[in-house]
C-alpha cells in the first residue's frame, strides 16, 4: 500500500481509533515514553504519532523547555492529537501531517515510533534515516508487536473478509515486516543494524477483555481497517457478522496486544 492509501485508511479510522486508544494505544504509548526516559528540555520526534498516545506523554516528560514534533499521514488522526494537547494544556508539542521518509528537521534527543516502523516503505531504510535524525547520543525507541500478538485476532479477522469477498485474503505487508522484529532477539539484531549501541529490548505484556463490539471497534480503528477497502456497506456489515460469528464460535475472549520496545543510543 502507498503511502496516501496507508493515510487514507487511517483518516477514516480516526474516530475510532480515538475511542480505544485509552484501552490499547495509550497504555503502549506510556510504555514506550517510560522506556525511552524523556528528560526535561528534550527535543523529541514521534513517527507515525496517530491521536498522541506517545507523543501526549512524551509532552508532559520534556516539560516546558522541551518540544515534541509528532508526524502522521493521517489528518484525522492529527486533528485528534491536537485536541488532546490543548485540553491537556500542551503547547510544547506540534500534530504535523508529514511523510517520515522526507522529514528534515534535526537533531532530536529523542525519535521514536510506536506500531508505526511496519508502515513505512523500505522499512530498514527509512529507520537508519531516522536514526540519522538524532544528535550523537540520543536514542531511537521503536515499539512492535510481540510473535503471537494480534495474530489469532488478525487470522479470524481475515477468515471473515475471505468469506465475503469470497476469495483468499492475502496477509498485508506491514505484517509481513513486522514478523521480522517480533522476537526479543530480532528486535536486538535489527537494531544494532541500524548502527545503534546500547540496545535494549523489553517486553510490554497487554491482554484486553474482548466481546463482539470491542473487536469490531478495533478493527475499525486500526490498519486492520485497510482489509475492508472496496467493500460497500452491505457487505462490510457481512463481515462484522461473520467475523463476531467466528469470534463466538473459536472462543476468543481476549486480545492479545502484546509489544516489544526496542531501544538503542546512537553513537
Amino acid at each position: 500500500m502507498t503511502s496516501v492509501g496507508i493515510g487514507a485508511v487511517f483518516d477514516s479510522a480516526a474516530t475510532h481509533y480515538a475511542e480505544i486508544s485509552p484501552l490499547l494505544w495509550n497504555p503502549i504509548g506510556e510504555a514506550t515514553v517510560a522506556t525511552a526516559a524523556i528528560g526535561a528540555g528534550e527535543r523529541v520526534l514521534d513517527v507515525c504519532c496517530g491521536t498522541g498516545a506517545s507523543a501526549i506523554p512524551a509532552a508532559r516528560a520534556a516539560g516546558p523547555h522541551g518540544h515534541v514534533d509528532a508526524i502522521d499521514l493521517a489528518a484525522g488522526l492529527l486533528a485528534h492529537g491536537r485536541r488532546r494537547a490543548s485540553s491537556a494544556g500542551l503547547g510544547n508539542v506540534r500534530f504535523v501531517q508529514a511523510d517520515a521518509t522526507t522529514w528534515q528537521d534535526q537533531p532530536y534527543d529523542v525519535v521514536q515510533c510506536v506500531h508505526g516502523v511496519f508502515f513505512l516503505p523500505d522499512m530498514d531504510t527509512s529507520v537508519t534515516r531516522l536514526t540519522g535524525l538524532l544528535r550523537p547520543g540520543g536514542r531511537l525507541v521503536i515499539t512492535t508487536w510481540a510473535q503471537g500478538a494480534m495474530e489469532n485476532f488478525g487470522q479470524l479477522f481475515a477468515e471473515a473478509v475471505a468469506h465475503v469477498r469470497q476469495a483468499p485474503v492475502a496477509p498485508p505487508t506491514s505484517r509481513q515486516a513486522a514478523s521480522t522484529i517480533d522476537t526479543e532477539e530480532d528486535l536486538h539484531t535489527w537494531l544494532t543494524a541500524r548502527g545503534l549501541t546500547k540496545v535494549t529490548v523489553t517486553r510490554f505484556p497487554l491482554r484486553i477483555p474482548l466481546d463482539t463490539a470491542l473487536a469490531w471497534q478495533v478493527v475499525l480503528g486500526s490498519g486492520f481497517r485497510g482489509m475492508l477497502t472496496g467493500l460497500e456497506e452491505p457487505a462490510v456489515e457481512q463481515v462484522r457478522a461473520a467475523f463476531g460469528r467466528l469470534l463466538r464460535e473459536r472462543g476468543m475472549t481476549e486480545l492479545d496486544a502484546t509489544s516489544l520496545i526496542g531501544a538503542g543510543t546512537r553513537p
